[in-house]
This record gives C-alpha cells, sequence and structure tokens, in this order.
C-alpha cells in the first residue's frame, strides 16, 4: 500500500516560487490501477517524482509498500543511501518519451538496470528474454530503438521498468506520444501485467479516456492540489468539481451538445413546451426500460438528441440527450420519475 501525507513540493525559480504540489493525502492499494490526472501545471507529474524521491518534497509523510514510513521536513527526508536504494528497486517507472539507450539494441536496453544487481550473465539473459515474452517483443532482441515504432519502444520501456521485479510501477504520461492504436495496445499491456503480476499502477494523464480505459480509482489534480478523489465510475457518474466536469465531458460523445447548441442546430432547438435535458444512467438503472415506461406513464414524448453507453471498470454508465415535450404537469411528473429512478437530469 502507498500512503501520502500532506505532501508539498515548491520550486524556487529565477523568476518566483512555484508550488507543484501542495498538501496531498492519497492511499493507494496493493494491486490497484490508480490514475491522477490534470492539465499542465496541475502538478501531476511533480507528485509521482516525489514518490521515488526522484524529486524530494520539502515536507510530508511516505509509506511506500513495505518500506520503513519516509518523514520530509525542511527538503530532506528521513531515510539513508542504502534505505532510497532499497526502495527505488521496488518502484519501476516509465515516461512520455521512453528514455531508451539509442546506441543499445533492446537486448541490452532491458539489461541495462540488472547490470550492477549481482546476477550472473546467464541469470540477465534469462530474465530479459523472460521481459520479452512479457511484453510480446522476442523478435525484437537485437534491433535498435531507431528501428522500433513508439508503441514498441514503449514496450522496451515497460520491459526495462520491470527488470528488478518492482511491486509498483508509476507511468509518466507514458501514451501522449502514441497513436490511438499504439495507445490502446500498450493500455491492454499495462491492464495484464497488472492482473499477471498483481502491480500496482500510478498513472499519470492528461486524457479522461486513458483514465476511463482502465484506472479503478482517479485523483484529479489542480494548481498543486487534489481537488476530488474516488472510483473511477463514481467521478465519471457524478462528478463534483468544475475541473472534473470538464475532463469528463472531454471523453464523452454526448460532450457534442454544446457545439450543437452553439450552432443553434435544429437536432437541439427547443420550441414552448420542450425542455433538452441530459439524462444519466448508472449501474443501477441502465438497461431498464426507462424511456418507454416514462413515456407511456407521464404522457410525455422523449426525442433521442444523442446516447451513449460506456463500460465503466466493468460496469455500464449510459448518457443522452433528449428532448422531452408534453404538458407541464406531466413535464413534472416525468422529472419525479427520473428522481425515483435514480436517473441524473441536467437541463440545457
Amino acid at each position: 500500500m502507498i500512503e501520502i501525507k500532506g505532501l508539498n513540493k515548491t520550486y524556487h525559480l529565477k523568476t518566483g516560487d512555484v508550488a507543484a504540489v501542495r498538501d496531498v493525502n492519497l492511499t493507494i492499494h496493493d494491486g490497484e490501477i490508480y490514475g491522477v490526472i490534470g492539465y499542465s501545471g496541475a502538478g501531476k507529474s511533480s507528485l509521482v517524482r516525489c514518490l521515488n524521491l526522484l524529486e524530494t518534497p520539502d515536507s510530508g509523510v511516505l509509506k511506500i509498500n513495505d518500506n520503513p514510513e519516509i518523514v520530509i521536513r525542511d527538503g530532506k527526508a528521513s531515510l539513508s543511501e542504502k534505505e532510497l536504494n532499497r526502495m527505488r528497486r521496488g518502484i519501476g517507472m516509465i515516461f512520455q518519451h521512453f528514455n531508451l539507450l539509442d546506441r543499445s539494441t533492446v537486448f541490452d536496453n532491458i539489461a541495462y538496470p540488472l547490470k550492477y544487481s549481482g546476477k550472473s550473465k546467464a541469470e540477465i539473459r534469462a530474465r530479459v528474454f523472460e521481459l520479452l515474452d512479457l511484453v510480446d517483443l522476442r523478435d525484437k532482441t537485437d534491433v535498435y530503438p531507431s528501428q522500433l515504432s513508439g508503441g514498441q519502444k514503449q514496450r522496451v520501456a515497460i520491459a526495462r521498468a520491470l527488470a528488478n521485479n518492482p511491486s509498483l510501477l508509476l507511468s509518466d504520461e507514458a501514451t501522449s506520444a502514441l497513436d490511438p492504436e499504439a495507445t490502446e495496445s500498450i493500455l491492454n499491456l499495462l491492464r495484464r501485467l497488472n492482473q499477471k503480476l498483481s502491480l500496482t499502477i500510478i498513472l499519470i494523464t492528461h486524457e479522461m479516456a486513458v483514465i476511463k480505459s482502465i484506472c479503478q480509482k482517479v485523483a484529479v489534480m489542480e494548481d498543486g492540489y487534489v481537488v476530488e478523489e474516488g472510483d473511477v465510475y463514481d467521478i465519471f457518474s457524478h462528478p463534483q468539481k468544475p475541473i472534473t466536469q470538464k475532463f469528463v465531458n472531454s471523453a464523452s460523445p454526448l460532450s457534442r451538445v454544446h457545439k450543437m447548441i452553439e450552432a443553434d442546430s435544429e437536432l437541439v432547438r427547443t420550441k414552448p413546451g420542450e425542455l433538452l435535458v441530459k439524462l444519466t444512467f448508472d449501474r443501477d438503472c441502465v438497461g431498464e426500460s426507462v424511456i418507454s415506461t416514462v413515456s407511456r406513464d407521464c404522457g410525455i414524448n422523449l426525442n433521442i438528441v444523442l446516447a451513449n453507453v460506456d463500460i465503466i471498470d466493468g460496469a455500464p454508465l449510459g448518457g443522452m440527450v433528449a428532448i422531452l415535450s408534453g404538458e407541464p404537469e406531466n413535464l413534472e411528473k416525468a422529472f419525479e420519475y427520473f428522481d425515483r429512478a435514480h436517473i441524473g437530469v441536467r437541463r440545457y
């Protein structure tokens, strides 16, 4: 388990002080894929670099798996060099730009972290081939990074990060430089590694679609603070903060309704007695005959403009943009029905 308590990091630059991480408190359980999302400058990369002390926080407390609790005061951590090296061996890290050795083969890139591990050449060779099989790159053993695609380079970086059998993998924007197909491939690989190796993964990203695809929990950062945190499903179905709502909308096809409204599209133009609404169906009501029931029992018409169903962490989350029409008392009955059925309603 990873525990972060009261973590702070400020950079002292010529142009002034920048508070990158402010009073962050998080608990990440073993085997979770935990997402941290925020826009550029939100502090997410600084936070993840503080976890393996690539950046030393100004203050706070860290507990990384079975390592001693680390207390940081005035930019100094309460652990020896030996303890720091031991902790770092249990943490792998992958980056947006791969950080591979251009003049070394795939084999040598993966073998690099094992050079000073005390293993024999035969043991290193066996471990490298084990990792190559794990990331499906056995046929690229003697190839150089320049001969690989972006997705293949990231697979090499992942294999290298796993060389010392870490229990925690930190992923700092690891899919940001990849095309959609390669991104999906890397996310599927990370999901498989999480399940096969019981690997805890902390995934830093600015893309909510990545969070939706792979994470179980997420923390949303803004201006150095964690402003919202929880299960990914709950965050997507009921985002509370404006920044979270913006991220959720960015990953939803239903967000097109805003552009349609701005363009005064006929599809969303309402007449007297009509209301444009967004309906959200969570795991408790997806699959229910809501539309036919509300039309029949409440005496309203419902014209569907946009609709979508996502599967998030194994559970369905549905959404619909529709125009409701009917007598005012019937519309009120419909909203009462939506409330009883736990269907979220937003009026535009």
